[in-house]
């Protein structure tokens, strides 16, 4: 009886290396396993789960390019491909804390590091089997996420003083805490508690005093946990967030930074990692923790454009802050790496217009280096591509403020979806754009309007000055441009010799208009445009006789 516990079952073992998997099926033959199926990569086993329920799954942490044994887990959980008796095995020969600890903390039903023997893999699957057929109501219910009967099943196991009672006590108080219900969830840890200080225990409670926002006392019993386990990367999580609460970002990081060494393929470690470093002006490590999100995503079926364009975006946002002229260098050149990466990857990509993407970050560098007259021009030959592509509104956005045409990007920035905003990565570098360009837009809008207020006093060679001063701030911006050919313009007909000689004006003039000379004009610029030019015109062809 023992040597069939997998007997009638149907297994799946993925694995790329096919050596392991004749000698895997030989030692599951002698276990009862006659109906055995074989995947190389986490993208052929996603494709038969879905067309076979399968009742055992031995899967390899490292899968080739494609979708790790972590990724094929989440995956299945989310596309619900999993039966609640299936059993899923993590089987690897690596075993670096990083690796072990991003596994064990999707909670696989085990993990076993090869090589190990045909004894304890029969004594591992069925220990699980026990497990799953004595608490097949409760595996059912979280399944099927109806939570209300969890609740019952945990309780009614826990009054029989069954054998899986701390597993159920740990379910239970993380179910009522998803709930909400964290009066019941810390009399049930507090029972608990008084009789071991478990570690999951201590960070669930833990968990419940964060969110009374009692730090002090979350802080210690995470520490208390940590004593236990010293790998608790969940505990480390939870001081990062207390002490981002207590103003202590520089401690803040310190422990995010421990737990991501721990445990670097979680997507929420790593956006708190953001988050964090943000708060600090930490740039590397915004790099760092966007690139980690978008490599943890890449293959999974959290796969989304978005984590690609926050990476991007993240690097532009470095190149700019970087003092080191070499350093600058660098991140350009990431950013143009990973644009080119990305164009080898036609499943992350085709969802979006990747090309206006690309012109816009290319536009972005170009501004970068000190190129603005380009950049306004590459702008250009995708600005009216905008309209129908909401996704690509934000990098306009954050283009235009870099080039310094603040209406036109207030003026999208306000056509922005709901998605946008609720970008985490991107809300926050509009939000940091916005702040530390706003001295430099106080300044150019009072220039700006000092000078309308000169030039409608007739005072026309002191509002050129003024516009010039606002074009010094922002020598793209559309409407100073026009404003000083227009006060250029006056002091022209005037031939004011006296503070300022005429031929100096006209070649200012003549300069300004290349930043607004086949731009794309919202209509009352256009108008006003064309008007000017004629004037201008005129004046040359009168300077020609």
């Amino acid at each position: 009886m023992e040597s069939k516990a997998l007997e009638n079952l149907r297994v799946l073992i993925v694995d790329d290396q096919r050596s392991f998997q004749l000698m895997f099926k030989g030692i599951l033959y002698s276990m009862g396993a006659t109906n055995v199926a074989f995947a190389l990569t986490g993208e052929q086993a996603l494709a038969k789960c879905i067309n076979m329920d399968y009742d055992v799954l031995f899967v390899d942490y490292h899968l080739g390019t494609g979708k790790n044994g972590k990724q094929l887990l989440e995956d299945l959980r989310e596309k619900k491909l999993l039966k609640p008796s299936s059993i899923f095995m993590i089987v690897t020969s690596e075993n670096t804390v990083p690796m072990v600890m991003s596994a064990v903390e999707l909670e696989p039903d085990d993990y076993l590091i090869k090589p190990f023997s045909q004894r304890v893999l029969r004594s591992r699957i069925q220990k699980i089997q026990q497990k799953k057929q004595q608490l097949k109501p409760l595996y059912q219910a979280m399944h099927d996420e109806q939570y209300d009967q969890v609740i019952e099943h945990c309780q009614h196991e826990i009054s029989q003083a069954g054998r899986y009672q701390q597993f159920c006590k740990r379910v239970l108080a993380e179910t009522l805490i998803k709930q909400q219900q964290l009066d019941s969830a810390e009399q049930v840890l507090t029972q608990n508690l008084q009789q071991h200080r478990s570690g999951w225990a201590l960070v669930l409670q833990a968990h419940i005093c964060f969110e009374r926002q009692a730090y002090d006392e979350c802080l210690a019993l995470c520490d208390e946990a940590l004593e236990t386990n010293r790998y608790f990367a969940e505990a480390l999580d939870l001081k990062a967030k207390c002490y981002m609460a207590l103003s202590a970002p520089e401690d803040a990081l310190k422990a995010i930074q421990q737990a991501a060494e721990i445990a670097p393929h979680s997507i929420k470690r790593q956006y708190l990692v953001m988050d964090i470093a943000r708060a600090l002006h930490d740039t590397p490590q915004q790099v760092t923790a966007s690139k980690q999100l978008y490599e943890i995503t890449r293959r999974s079926l959290k796969q989304d454009v978005i984590h690609l364009q926050n990476y991007i975006r993240t690097v532009i946002e470095a190149a700019m802050e970087a003092e080191d002229p070499q350093q600058k260098n660098r991140y350009q050149q990431e950013t143009l790496i990973a644009l080119q990466r990305a164009r080898l990857d036609e499943s992350m990509i085709r969802d979006i217009d990747f090309d206006l993407f690309e012109v816009l970050c290319q536009a972005r560098l170009e501004s970068l280096s000190g190129q603005q007259f380009q950049a306004k021009r590459t702008y250009a030959t995708v600005a009216d591509l905008l309209t129908d592509q909401e996704h690509s509104l934000a990098d306009a956005v954050l283009l235009l403020n870099q080039i310094g045409e603040y209406e036109e990007a207030e003026t999208l920035k306000q056509r922005l979806p709901a998605s946008t905003l609720s970008n985490p990565v991107l809300s926050a570098i509009l939000r940091q754009q916005t702040e530390s360009t706003g001295e430099r837009r106080a300044h150019f809008a009072e220039c700006n309007k000092e000078g309308i207020r000169l030039y409608k006093s007739g005072n026309f060679v002191e509002a050129a000055r003024q516009f010039e001063q606002a074009l010094e701030l922002a020598p793209m911006n559309t409407g100073a441009a026009l404003n000083y050919i227009q006060s250029l313009l006056q002091v022209l007909s005037q031939h004011d010799t006296k503070r300022s000689k005429p031929g100096d004006a006209f070649e200012r003039c003549r300069k300004t208009f290349r930043v607004v000379d086949h731009m794309p004009l919202p209509e009352h610029h256009r108008v006003r445009y064309q008007e000017l030019l004629s004037r201008f015109e005129k004046i040359t062809s009168e300077r020609r006789r």
